[in-house]
């Protein structure tokens, strides 16, 4: 599938035509950590589907625990004082699990719904306070952080942007902090870690009186290429945040339930707690499209002395509670987090060794389950390809029974298995790319 088709694959309309002619991959079943097309080609997900099946396809439980709930309550919502008991369940589970004080959950319906959400809750938070002035959202270069109108204006790529311009107003860009590409020109650790004090300039610029929020990922998704932050960063991010009372949003969709080794991208960092924290994907590993905002009973309270209108028709579904509830069962009693730091270990180590095998592999990034193998033209210069030659690599592995992604701007090839891969299925998911990386280098 070449780059053309490919785009016309991810942004198309679903019509019958598209399917017919520029040959859609009709998948029809899924087990474990692999899926099968309509023509019976089995192919390893690596990718698990959009980095959302944390446990696995085909997990039979899940299906009962859903099937079961919709014979009890297919549907209620969540207004006027309603709720249901799944979702209750769910509240008080995420509650145990979230870092810091993070136990009021604000229920949606996917990871852009969930930023949407939180720079809503961020400005009306303020405005509550008295502190009409603080509305602007401050966002780092290569983000994503989801496809609905506010989520594309705190979006670092002009694809996902352009063609919807004008954005919401009051969002500001500041650099990513990405060492194999420092984008202040430096060298860590010698660069002072200008990238995370850009936010203080930035807020100094603007005001500190006209800032609300802070957002970023612990590891930043797939326009930036799975690239995880220095150990300082969030630390020096934290304090600045307390300094200007700016809340600092932390991005989890999908970094969460276990992803990065530790059930949350954060926890990488001791002692940082984020004001508020977006999951989905792994919340219920994409056997019902559920997300969540999860906030303080401070911010929670503020917000609840004044009028909050907000909300989805769908939030809280006691379907998509069950199915969570499920997904987080399974999650803690086969350990899969665990599995995720070691196999992953296990995975990034093997994979680090391309970098001397191949001449094109620049470097190799590994935080848990989450892989970005940089693609370049030349090592000294980190000269990068044309996006051709990731998606080559892409359709290659492909063919061979590997599902994998490129980077947006096609810098790096990404894997982001389930979190069930054992270390024989790593063998053969890093067997795969090799041939894979063999055949492009022969092209």
């Amino acid at each position: 599938m070449g780059q053309e088709a490919e785009k016309n694959m991810l942004y198309s309309f679903t019509k019958l035509a598209d399917v017919k002619e520029k040959g859609a991959v009709i998948i029809v079943k899924g087990e474990d950590c692999y899926v099968w097309d309509n023509k019976g080609n089995r192919y390893l997900d690596g990718f698990a589907g959009l980095q959302v099946v944390n446990i696995g396809h085909g997990r039979k439980e899940v299906a009962d625990a859903v099937y079961n709930q919709m014979r009890e309550l297919e549907y209620w919502h969540s207004f006027f004082g309603f709720t249901t008991a799944p979702t209750v369940e769910l509240a008080s589970k995420l509650a145990a699990l979230n870092p810091g004080n993070l136990n009021v959950p604000h229920f949606v319906n996917s990871g852009s719904e969930g930023n949407d959400t939180a720079f809503k809750i961020a400005r009306a938070y303020y405005k509550s306070k008295k502190k009409h002035g603080k509305y602007k959202i401050i966002y780092r270069n290569k983000a994503y952080h989801g496809m609905n109108m506010g989520a594309i204006s705190a979006n670092g790529f002009y694809g996902n942007r352009v063609p919807y311009e004008p954005l919401v107003p009051g969002f500001i860009r500041i650099p990513h902090c990405h060492c194999y590409r420092c984008p202040v020109g430096k060298e860590y650790p010698s660069c002072d870690i200008d990238c995370a004090y850009a936010l203080e300039q930035i807020i100094l610029e603007e005001g500190p009186d006209s800032v609300a929020a802070f957002i970023a990922d612990p590891v930043q998704g797939t326009i930036g290429g799975y690239v995880p932050a220095v150990k300082e960063y969030f630390p020096i991010i934290r304090e600045i945040c307390d300094k200007y009372d700016v809340l600092f949003i932390c991005d989890e969709v999908i970094t969460g339930f276990g992803r990065t080794g530790k059930m949350f991208g954060i926890e990488h960092y001791p002692g940082v707690k984020p004001d508020m924290m977006v999951v989905a994907k792994g919340l219920s590993s994409g056997y019902v499209p559920l997300g969540a905002v999860v906030v303080s009973e401070e911010i929670a309270e503020t917000l609840a002395e004044n009028v909050f209108m907000h909300g989805y028709t769908y939030g809280g579904h006691p379907v998509a509670a069950a199915c969570a509830l499920a997904n987080i069962e399974i999650l803690q009693r086969e350990k899969l987090v665990e599995n995720a730091a070691e196999v992953g270990a296990y995975i990034g180590e093997k994979l680090n060794s391309f970098v001397e095998q191949f001449p094109f592999v620049g470097e190799v990034r590994a935080t848990g389950m989450l892989y970005g193998l940089e693609l370049v033209k030349d090592k000294k210069t980190k000269e990068p390809f044309p996006p051709s030659f990731a998606t080559r690599a892409m359709d290659i592995a492909r063919d061979k029974g590997l599902l994998m992604r490129i980077s947006t701007g096609g810098l790096a090839n990404l894997l982001c298995p389930p979190l069930t891969m054992t270390k024989a299925i790593a063998d053969d998911m890093i067997d795969i790319l090799k041939e894979t990386y063999t055949e492009l280098e022969k092209e």
